[in-house]
């Protein structure tokens, strides 16, 4: 026997902290706690897998859970905050709880016989601006590191995440000439003026002294005024003479590669990863950030540049890794089973076809140059002129049989052009076989145990899948109280 289970974290008339428990009807906890045996719909809630555009899919949205309430044995509810507070939804089976969702309250609304909390989308965590730091403005030249109210007072101050290259760092002391490259500690390893690397004069200790003492002086050279020297400090440098053109650096975070990173972001907004899979055999990255922006956004980035997935769990834990075809199913869904199914398409371009043509951009630099001093090699203008390097993966087989397959390229934050070509050819190898993408609606007695990116088998006379496909399940809205589960299948 089956039974949901709802759980409210709440505070009661008088302001006491009070856990609300309610269930379906027959619902027996074997531990001596009580629940109130009220739920009539459980939830209608969506949830899908973030895989960029190599697979589209609408994420998570809001749910909505029920609860009897004709003999208004519940009206007391109304005196109760729950607003803003975590409310969690669990599928007992068998003696094991999943916990389906784990999220906020966003309202309790009453009608005649029924009570119904709201539910807030588990992903508006990701989606709130992530805590970035801001400059004061308070300098009192020559003097300060947060620049003056009237240039960058106000403006998000840059943080590094992986690897930067050729950047135009903040102007942070106009007067000492001192620049900030990112607000958190990194390694800035090469500082150049219009295209020419300065002389490196050795690392600051502390604040005080990055801001007491310049670096050491230049002698001329072939008739060529000084262009100076560079010292750091974490994520400063100063430089010993005013830049004859633009001033640009090379910098490297504590972490750099891609797992980490996306381990880092998250926990910076309070988010815990549960695992990271395999995106660290991506290499590093190279993520600066230098305007407001919502931690989902962050993770997208990195995650899509891995040719990645991630979701979040229903405890709010994030789950990423690589892209893969269908694995071992957990589950397999027969025709009687079946409500409707339809296939959108057999192809995992754009166009409904396999693709047969990938094209990954890496090794960005920030700062595009094509006007720079004369000293400069050939090969740096060369590089300086074009902001990413091309990995590219053809299928000729793919070619030929589909003319019109697509072709898909994505600028990436991968730092290693040879890593983005391993990622270019992972991505062909994915996505130039038939992959269908179904839409199923089934009836399953315990739909609240599947989960996003598990891999179930479809048996049906329908479609032709007779002999039984294995699809990845990439998007799910579940009717719990139908025990029926509408799926957006890939594979």
């Amino acid at each position: 026997m089956s039974h949901w289970l709802l759980t409210v974290e709440a505070l009661d008339g008088a302001g006491n902290a009070k856990t609300l428990r309610f269930s379906t009807p027959g619902y027996m906890d074997p531990n001596p706690v009580a629940w109130l045996q009220r739920i009539q719909q459980p939830g209608l809630f969506r949830s899908g897998l973030f895989a960029g555009e190599l697979i589209n899919v609408e994420r998570s949205g809001y749910g909505e859970t029920t609860l009897i309430n004709i003999d208004g044995a519940l009206n007391w509810l109304v005196d109760y905050a729950m607003d803003g507070r975590r409310a969690t939804l669990q599928f007992a089976s068998e003696g094991t709880l999943t916990t389906v969702l784990e999220g906020t309250v966003a309202r309790v609304a009453f009608s005649n016989t029924l009570v119904s909390i709201k539910l807030r989308d588990p992903v508006e965590i990701l989606q709130q601006p992530h805590p970035l730091t801001r400059y004061a403005g308070t300098n009192v030249l020559p003097d300060g590191l947060e620049g003056t109210d009237d240039n960058i007072g106000g403006n998000v101050k840059p943080r590094l995440y992986g690897q930067v290259r050729n950047a135009q760092p903040v102007a942070v002391n106009t007067s000492k000439l001192i620049y900030q490259v990112s607000d958190q500690d990194c390694t800035v390893t090469a500082v150049y003026d219009n295209g020419i690397p300065l002389d490196f004069d050795g690392d600051y200790s502390s604040l005080a002294e990055l801001e007491g003492t310049p670096p050491a002086g230049s002698e001329w050279s072939d008739w060529e005024p000084p262009r100076g020297k560079w010292r750091r400090y974490q994520g400063y440098i100063r430089v010993g003479v005013e830049p004859t053109g633009q001033i640009t650096c090379d910098a490297n975070a504590p972490l750099v590669n891609a797992g980490d990173v996306i381990e880092q972001i998250a926990g910076e907004s309070g988010v815990t990863i549960e695992t990271t899979g395999a995106l660290n055999s991506r290499g590093a990255v190279r993520l600066w950030v230098t305007d407001e922006a919502t931690t989902a956004a962050l993770l997208d980035r990195l995650v899509a540049s891995c040719a990645g997935f991630y979701r979040l769990t229903g405890n709010q834990t994030i789950v990423a890794g690589l892209l893969a075809p269908p694995a071992t199913p957990v589950l397999t869904l027969f025709d009687h089973q079946i409500i409707t199914i339809d296939r959108d398409s057999a192809g995992a371009g754009n166009n409904g076809l396999p693709v047969g043509r990938v094209t990954w951009q890496a090794d960005r630099i920030e700062t595009v140059q094509d006007n720079l001093a004369g000293g400069v090699t050939e090969s740096r203008r060369a590089r300086l002129a074009s902001q990413y390097r091309d990995a590219v993966a053809v299928s000729n087989a793919t070619l030929t049989r589909h003319p019109l397959a697509d072709a898909i390229t994505l600028a990436s934050d991968l730092a290693s052009r040879s890593h983005a070509q391993t990622t270019a050819n992972d991505v062909l190898t994915l996505l130039s076989p038939r992959r269908d993408r179904l839409s199923v609606v089934a009836r399953v007695v315990d739909a609240g145990g599947l989960q996003i990116n598990q891999t179930v088998r479809i048996v049906t006379p329908r479609l032709g899948y007779s002999e039984g496909r294995n699809v990845l399940i990439v998007g799910r809205e579940l009717d719990a109280s139908r025990n029926r589960i509408s799926l957006s299948l890939w594979g």
